[in-house]
């Protein structure tokens, strides 16, 4: 009995979504072309590290994050207002949307990487 307790909870262990890694797809705005995108994270427990932007060359600190249950939350403070993204890490991709108030006006976007091998 021991011994399948002991396999069932190292199973679900295995199978808990790590979000750390680097991450590379598309920010699409609404109306226009997919622009790149780059991510470098490290989870640890539910709090998330890393970088995010277009590419390697532009990447900015990502505050405020959290990966827990497959979902992951994060913001990139930025002199036109803070980046909010909303995702769901399913496996190697994670996809959601990602918002920004800028005049008023609420701008969003969506974001779609996969982890890179």
């Amino acid at each position: 009995m021991k011994h399948i307790l002991l396999l069932t909870l190292t199973a679900f262990s295995l199978m808990a979504a790590d979000a750390t890694g680097t991450w590379t797809g598309t920010l699409t705005k609404p109306g226009e072309e997919p622009g790149p995108a780059h991510l470098v994270l490290k989870q640890e427990g539910t709090k998330l590290f890393g970088t995010a932007g277009p590419n390697t060359g532009e990447q900015h600190e990502i505050k405020d994050g959290k990966a827990e249950d497959g979902k992951v939350t994060f913001e990139i403070p930025g002199e036109n207002g803070t980046m909010k993204f909303v995702l769901k890490q399913e496996g190697e991709e994670i996809k959601g949307e990602v918002s920004r108030e800028r005049d008023g006006q609420v701008q969003t976007a969506t974001l779609a990487v996969t982890r890179s091998k």
